[in-house]
């Protein structure tokens, strides 16, 4: 799949038309056609299959944003979306074994990269009545992860020097 193949520009409607990002006002264009083609970018000579990088993306912030967080839920409600607009060429699968590998596919390094893209985005199109004396004024809300204290995770995340090893690294990462 190209990115001028009509399949790559449905996918990528889709993922915008799904979170509101119609491109009508400063909010809703967070992400836009040129950001999804950079995100497609990441991934040359990627095979079509059920589940190509644009379409995980869009299941899996599904699945982020619902209140279950199930791989399952996620893949119902696409399956019941396709059928709602009246795409039935084949019976949509619903099982999540595809699914999961395809989302294991997907680079933290491209994910990462258009957050960083929609969070600037959004940045810029805050109004500056929102600003605090004039001032842009970041939160952070003191988040951790606990992930295991594995030696690929120590190379990756390491630990602060003041921190035992062997213990449960912890670690947040501000990510504008």
């Amino acid at each position: 799949m190209n990115k001028c193949s009509q399949e790559f520009l449905s996918l990528a409607d889709d993922c915008l038309h799904q979170f509101a990002q119609t491109e009508s006002d400063d909010f809703s264009s967070i992400l836009t056609s040129d950001d999804l083609n950079s995100f497609q970018d990441c991934y040359p000579g990627c095979r079509v299959r059920d589940f190509p990088p644009i379409k995980t993306l869009t299941l899996f912030m599904r699945q982020v944003a619902s209140d279950t967080k199930s791989c399952r839920h996620a893949l119902i409600d696409e399956a019941r979306d396709q059928i709602v607009r009246g795409n039935e060429k084949k019976v949509p699968n619903t099982d999540t074994s595809a699914y999961c590998k395809a989302r294991q596919r997907l680079s933290e390094a491209s994910v990462r990269g258009l957050l960083r893209i929609s969070g600037n985005s959004l940045d810029h199109a805050s109004p500056e009545s929102w600003l605090w004396h004039q001032r842009r004024v970041l939160l952070t809300d003191g988040s951790t992860l606990l992930m295991p204290d594995t030696e690929k995770n120590q190379k990756e995340y390491p630990q602060p020097g003041t921190q035992k090893k062997g213990l449960v690294s912890r670690f947040s990462e501000f990510l504008f």
